[in-house]
Order: C-alpha cells, then sequence, then structure tokens
C-alpha cells in the first residue's frame, strides 16, 4: 500500500486551550461511501484531512493508493480565490498532488466549513482535474450557529461511525452552507446523496461527473 503525504502541517493549537472529549456519531454518509466502492474497479483515495494511522488502516482494506492532502493543517495559509491561474497554483502549493494522479474517492470531511464560497469553488475546480469519471466526494456541512474554531479530527471507528476529536473548545460562526449553495459551488458534480444527522451536520456524497 502506497501512502503519501501532501500537506503543510501548520496549524497549531495553544497549550491552554481547552479540549473537547472525543465524541461518536453515526455516518450514514461513511457507510454508503464504503457500500458504493464496493463495486469500483479501482479505488485510489484522496483523503483532505491529516494521516490519521486509524483511516489509513481502514481505508486500506478498500485501496492499495491512499494520498493524504492535509488540508485541514493548512487552512490559516488559504488565501482567496483569485483569477483561475492564482487559484491553481495556491492550491497545488498546499497540496503538490502529482500531475498523473487519478482518484476514484476524495475525503473532504469538514473542511468546506473553513472556506468561503469563492474559495470552495476553486477547491473543486482545482480537484476535477484529477477525478476519474464517478468519482465520490465525501463532505460533512455543518448546519448551525457555532462550529469548532479549526477543522475537526475525524477517525474511522468502523464503516458506520466516525469518533469527532475536536482540537480546542473555542468556537466561530459557522457559514451555514445551504443545499442550494453547495450544489452549485459543486459544479462538475452532482449530489448522489446526502444525509442529515441530528447532531446539526449534513453529510454529502458527490459523484463526478465529467471524463
Amino acid at each position: 500500500m502506497g501512502v503519501r503525504v501532501l500537506g503543510l502541517n501548520m496549524v497549531r493549537i495553544s497549550s491552554n486551550t481547552r479540549v473537547p472529549e472525543p465524541e461518536v456519531f453515526k455516518s450514514l454518509g461513511l457507510l454508503e461511501l464504503c457500500r458504493l466502492i464496493q463495486s469500483f474497479d479501482s479505488r485510489s483515495i484522496l483523503d483532505l484531512g491529516g494521516a490519521w494511522g486509524v483511516n489509513i488502516r481502514f481505508w486500506s482494506t478498500f485501496s492499495p493508493s491512499i494520498y493524504v492532502g492535509d488540508l485541514h493543517s493548512s487552512v490559516p495559509l488559504i488565501q482567496p480565490a483569485g483569477d483561475d491561474t492564482s487559484a491553481t497554483r495556491e492550491w497545488g502549493r498546499l497540496m503538490a498532488i502529482p500531475g498523473n494522479s487519478r482518484f476514484d474517492v476524495i475525503l473532504a470531511w469538514d473542511l468546506l466549513n473553513y472556506l468561503d464560497q469563492p474559495q470552495v469553488i476553486s477547491l473543486i475546480q482545482y480537484l476535477l482535474r484529477f477525478c476519474r469519471r464517478g468519482a465520490l466526494l465525501f463532505a460533512l456541512i455543518f448546519d448551525k450557529q457555532q462550529m469548532p474554531a479549526v477543522p475537526t479530527v475525524f477517525k474511522i471507528k468502523d464503516e458506520e461511525n466516525l469518533i469527532y476529536e475536536g482540537r480546542t473548545s473555542d468556537t466561530r460562526p459557522c457559514p451555514r452552507h445551504q443545499p442550494r449553495e453547495v450544489q452549485r459551488m459543486f459544479t462538475g458534480f452532482r449530489i448522489a446523496s446526502s444525509f442529515w444527522l441530528r447532531h446539526g451536520v449534513q453529510e454529502y456524497l458527490f459523484e463526478y461527473q465529467g471524463e
């Protein structure tokens, strides 16, 4: 199995910040993703989160090729989206995905909640060039007034349960991206499935429609 970590790992949490206790939540989106990729001929995975051993071991049962983009750690470094050329350069700098890479699964976790709409659009357009037709993108969109100040660490307990490990008790306003906005930002994808969970999270599976 090949694992490559591509991100910059720059988020730092103050040592005197209270860290919440991990919580376990059922994930209908993860369960559906695992079901769908059973039929894929190839299962190359791009994880935009961190290189967590428990997740890598989980996905290794599905895929021999896992790339870790580690964008969660780069959130403070992400600049506002400019023109197409500068946006491509910025995402390329943060992730350095090899140009010949093609992925069947992209794990965005809660990253999109920490980007404004132009940034989400530019990220999706950047990722499109690395997707095989039918590739699936898994994302969690918060639907509440406040959210953690920094992205959450998500660790896979099993096919239908995620461990949420908060890194700080601090919060910030949540953008609460609505379904119509989400679909507009994901040009090139269609919403294959969505699941609203009782703890204020909407899980999405997007399917790439291009060649």
